[in-house]
């Protein structure tokens, strides 16, 4: 199992790295202009294109700094509280990135574009999910407690 200060500071890294995601999408000379694929259709207010690859809305911004804010509580409190915001984003990250990629192929996007729009949190899940759940043995519910 990795050491308490191992799990800390991955989420004292997955909090600077949110808040730089957030940060990110309003650095004007980094971001794409907005772009819409079908005519007729336009950008909801407040969304923005990431690095002009990324359509990011304002739910996502609000989901990236809230991650990064309660990544850096859990880091500044414990090991435990770390690992817990470790398991929780990162299962929530993997299911949204499950959701994306299967909405994706139902839409019929070509796969690239699907997998290439959804990677980052495939990315970012398998790491968060690796970081809490590495080194943990199953342990059995029956196991006899010695004296």
């Amino acid at each position: 199992m990795p050491s308490e200060k191992t799990v800390r500071v991955g989420a004292f890294v997955f909090a600077l790295f949110f808040a730089f995601v957030v940060t990110l999408g309003y650095m004007p000379g980094i971001n794409g202009q907005p772009h819409v694929h079908h005519a007729g259709m336009q950008m909801e207010p407040g969304e923005h294109m990431l690095m002009g690859l990324y359509r990011i809305s304002l739910l996502d911004d609000v989901t990236h700094g809230l991650s990064a804010i309660l990544f850096l509580v859990a880091a500044l409190h414990s090991g435990r509280a770390s690992r817990l915001a470790l398991t929780a984003f990162g299962w929530y990250y993997a299911y949204d990135a499950i959701i994306y990629l299967v909405t994706g192929v139902l839409q019929g996007k070509p796969l690239g574009e699907n997998i290439g729009l959804n990677i980052p949190h495939v990315i970012i899940s398998s790491i968060m999910l690796w970081l809490a759940y590495r080194g943990r043995a199953n342990m059995s519910v029956t196991s006899p407690v010695t004296a």
